[in-house]
């Protein structure tokens, strides 16, 4: 019986001795990537200024840009954007639409006493625009209009097929939904 104790405990003793080995190269291969992550790397942010922001939401955006450079053996440096809220306790990010998307969490960030209506539609069209912008070329799509009790933001068009956001409000011109359609019905075009 002592023997079989005898094996199992030099099994241990192997097994130990292994999984210690294997987390110090872990450690070490950590320590190499975080040192070339530094390296290649550089983050900077920046508040957005702007009267919509200012006028519409209860909080600061920032633009987080992070620089990733000498990749694959290239001079070439590749950048990636972030558009953030600080809530004051949280960053909170945009959330990125690639289908029709419920915005509920977006009425939260809006200020209280918040009225879309004719004279600040422009500014909610420009908060838009900064908070999901529009490809450069696709500018000449943007439009807005209200119509059938609810205001639209298009952002995008495929041939017949517009997309963007619908915006309901109550009588008063307080936001009480907003969701991104990614295909119009024709009737509700302009």
């Amino acid at each position: 019986m002592s023997s079989i104790y005898k094996v199992l405990a030099a099994l241990l003793c192997t097994l130990l001795f292994y999984f210690q080995a294997y987390s110090q190269i872990n450690e070490q291969t950590d320590a190499r990537l975080k040192k070339f992550l530094e390296k290649s790397s550089l983050v900077t942010f920046k508040e957005v200024q702007s009267d919509a922001i200012a006028c519409i939401l209860k909080h600061k955006v920032y633009i987080i840009n992070r620089y990733t450079k000498n990749t694959y053996r290239n001079d070439s440096t590749r950048e990636d954007k972030f558009i953030v809220l600080d809530t004051g306790d949280n960053i909170i990010h945009f959330e990125h639409i690639n289908s029709d998307t419920s915005l509920n969490d977006f009425l939260g960030i809006i200020k209280d006493d918040f009225v879309l209506n004719p004279q600040t539609a422009p500014l909610f069209e420009d908060m838009l625009d900064i908070l999901y912008p529009v490809a450069a070329w696709k500018v000449d799509k943007r439009e807005f209009f209200y119509k059938n009790d609810r205001w639209y933001f298009l952002r995008d068009a495929y041939f017949r097929t517009k997309q963007g956001f619908e915006v309901t409000t109550d009588p008063d011109g307080k936001i009480t939904s907003i969701r991104y359609k990614m295909k119009w019905d024709e009737p509700l075009s302009k």
